[in-house]
């Protein structure tokens, strides 16, 4: 299976893109909101002035091209292409991940209404929810709508049912987990699947010491382990620790300049990061 790199494009990959997404333009006469395909010029400023790009990315040839954006707390995507089987598809999930990640709980898209394309978005998991016949690309269309409303990516409490995806993630004995929750135990979940572990254990006189979160492949470098870390801490403030800890390692250590700005401290030589902690129990940003 081909595995593609997904990033976020800037004006340097102008070139790349452009080409592209001109490739795309002329092999379809309309699926693309935008009458011709925007030149390297064109994108380059786009980029420079907010609008945001991803490119995929297959043995350092840059195979696909998509625009997200958002729109009233809906995510949503376009002038999506590819010349490679799967960047699509792993450009769509990337757009869906980074919704999840600010919190967005649907994704739409607007297509010509073709059995082709729609089959395709249905295999993603999108459902048509409007028709309407619209000006696309300088004609008149049958336009198509679909959405897909995405799980709920959040960090909660262990329950029960996690036992054993925490003994896989964190390499734990599932039998405490399976009688109950166990205090100072959270999970990072996507929708049903657990996806990340960590704990605030009490080790005496106010301190906690916060064991370094764990996830599962995918979800690295989302943001989810500075949250995770920081629901466990504010777990132990709220139950009688005035100091956390957690260790510095090859896991935590990418996070020092996100945990800095959450009042986090490294000391020169140290091998953990310190916080003191107010008592205050913050409300997750990214609850229901």
């Amino acid at each position: 299976m081909t595995r593609f790199a997904v990033r976020a494009a800037d004006s340097d990959d102008a070139p790349e893109l452009a080409e592209l997404l001109a490739e795309a333009f002329a092999a379809s006469n309309a699926c693309y909101p935008e009458p011709e395909a925007p030149s390297e010029a064109d994108l380059a400023v786009r980029m420079q002035t907010g609008e945001a790009f991803l490119l995929a990315e297959c043995e350092g040839d840059v195979v696909g091209v998509v625009r997200r954006h958002e729109d009233e707390g809906i995510a949503g995507f376009d002038l999506l292409a590819s010349r490679g089987a799967g960047a699509g598809r792993a450009l769509v999930r990337a757009v869906e991940a980074g919704a999840q990640d600010g919190g967005l709980r649907l994704v739409r898209a607007r297509l010509p209404d073709e059995p082709r394309l729609a089959d395709y978005f249905a295999a993603l998991g999108y459902l048509p929810i409007a028709r309407a016949n619209e000006e696309f690309r300088g004609e008149q269309l049958a336009v198509l709508t679909v959405e897909r409303r995405l799980p709920l990516l959040t960090v909660r409490e262990q329950r029960r049912s996690d036992a054993e995806a925490i003994a896989a993630l964190a390499d734990e004995d599932p039998w405490p987990f399976e009688q109950g929750t166990r205090p100072g135990w959270f999970v990072a979940s996507d929708g049903d699947r657990v996806v990340g572990v960590i704990q605030a254990r009490d080790t005496g006189g106010g301190l906690a010491a916060i064991r370094e979160p764990v996830l599962a492949a995918g979800y690295e470098g989302r943001g989810l382990d500075t949250w995770m870390v920081e629901r466990a801490a504010d777990y132990a403030g709220t139950h009688g620790s005035h100091t956390a800890e957690l260790p510095l390692t090859e896991r935590t250590a990418p996070l020092q300049r996100l945990l800095e700005d959450r009042g986090w401290d490294l000391e020169r030589g140290s091998d953990r990061y310190v916080k003191r902690l107010s008592g205050q129990l913050r409300e997750d940003v990214f609850a229901d």
